[in-house]
C-alpha cells in the first residue's frame, strides 16, 4: 500500500516520475511558494554567503536561491540521483549552483564551510532526523544561519460533514510518515544540536477545493488505501468522495495542516 508519502523514502524506485510530478505541483501552489520565501529571507543571505540546501530534490529551491542571490554559491545535496537529474537539468546556465549526491545524515562536506543551510519537508521521510540536523549545524560556521520547515501532521485535518471517515483517513496518512509530528519537535532538536535565537512560524494551508487537496494530500490512493487495509469499506470509501466533492462545490470541504518553520543561529563551537 505505498502512497506518496512512503515514496519519498527512496526516491529513485518506481515511484520517481510521479514524486517529480507531486513536486513540481505543490511548488506551483501560491501557499508553497510563499512559506518557502520566508524560509529564503530566514536566511539573512549576504553577499559572498555559501548556502546548503539539504535534501533539494527537483533543485526548485535550489534555483529560486541562485536567482535571487547571484553573488551566493549554493550547493544542493539530496540523496536520490533521480531528482538531481532533474536538477541538474532544471540549473544548467545558473555558475552558482552546484549538486551533490549525498545522505542527509553523512554530509561529504568541511566543518564550517558554509553560512547557511536549509532543510524543508524532508525530515518527516528520514530515518534519523536528528543526526541530519547536527549534521547541517556541523558545516555551518558559527554565526551561520539554520532554517527547517517541517509539516506537524497532528494537525492534519479532513472535514466533509459528520462522520468517522475523515478521523480515519486522517489518521492513515499520518502514519505513512516516519516523523508525523517533527514539525512541533525542531524547535527542540535544534537547540539540542546547538542553534540558539531560535524563532518559530505557522504557515496554515487550507482549502475547500477537493482538486486541490486530491494534489496535495494523494487522497484518491489514501481512500483506496484505507479500503485495501479495512479501515473503510469500499461503501463508506464512494460515500466520503461523494461528500468531498458535494461539499467543495459548496466551498464547505476541508483540508488542511500546519507546515512549522523554525530558524535560528549556530552557537560557537566546542573546540
Amino acid at each position: 500500500m505505498t502512497d506518496i508519502a512512503q515514496g519519498f523514502r527512496n526516491a529513485d524506485g518506481e515511484m520517481l516520475p510521479e514524486l517529480t510530478h507531486c513536486l513540481d505541483a505543490l511548488n506551483d501552489l501560491a501557499f508553497f511558494r510563499s512559506y518557502k520565501a520566508a524560509t529564503w529571507a530566514a536566511l539573512d543571505v549576504r553577499e559572498g554567503d555559501r548556502l546548503l540546501d539539504v535534501a533539494c530534490g527537483t533543485g526548485f529551491d535550489v534555483i529560486e536561491l541562485a536567482r535571487r542571490f547571484p553573488a551566493a554559491e549554493i550547493l544542493g545535496v539530496d540523496r536520490s540521483e533521480g531528482l538531481l537529474g532533474v536538477a541538474r537539468s532544471r540549473a544548467q546556465g545558473l555558475a552558482n549552483v552546484t549538486l551533490l549526491q549525498a545522505d542527509a545524515d553523512r554530509l561529504p562536506l568541511q566543518t564550517d564551510a558554509f553560512d547557511g543551510a536549509r532543510i524543508d519537508r524532508a525530515l518527516q521521510h528520514i530515518e534519523d532526523p536528528r543526526a541530519s540536523l547536527r549534521e547541517m549545524v556541523r558545516v555551518t560556521r558559527p554565526g551561520g544561519r539554520i532554517v527547517a520547515a517541517e509539516p506537524d501532521w497532528g494537525t492534519f485535518v479532513l472535514y466533509n460533514g459528520p462522520g468517522v471517515a475523515s478521523a480515519k483517513m486522517s489518521d492513515v496518512w499520518l502514519r505513512s510518515f516516519r516523523n508525523p509530528l517533527i514539525g512541533r519537535e525542531l524547535g527542540v532538536m535544534l537547540d539540542a544540536c546547538g542553534v540558539t535565537d531560535l524563532q518559530s512560524e505557522a504557515h496554515a494551508l487550507a482549502t475547500s477545493d477537493l482538486a486541490c487537496a486530491d494534489a496535495v494530500f494523494d487522497l484518491p490512493r489514501l481512500t483506496s488505501n484505507c479500503v485495501k487495509a479495512g479501515v473503510l469499506t469500499q461503501d463508506e470509501a464512494d460515500l466520503w468522495r461523494e461528500n468531498a466533492k458535494a461539499a467543495s462545490e459548496k466551498g464547505a470541504f476541508l483540508a488542511g495542516v500546519n507546515i512549522l518553520t523554525f530558524h535560528g543561529t549556530v552557537a560557537a563551537k566546542a573546540a
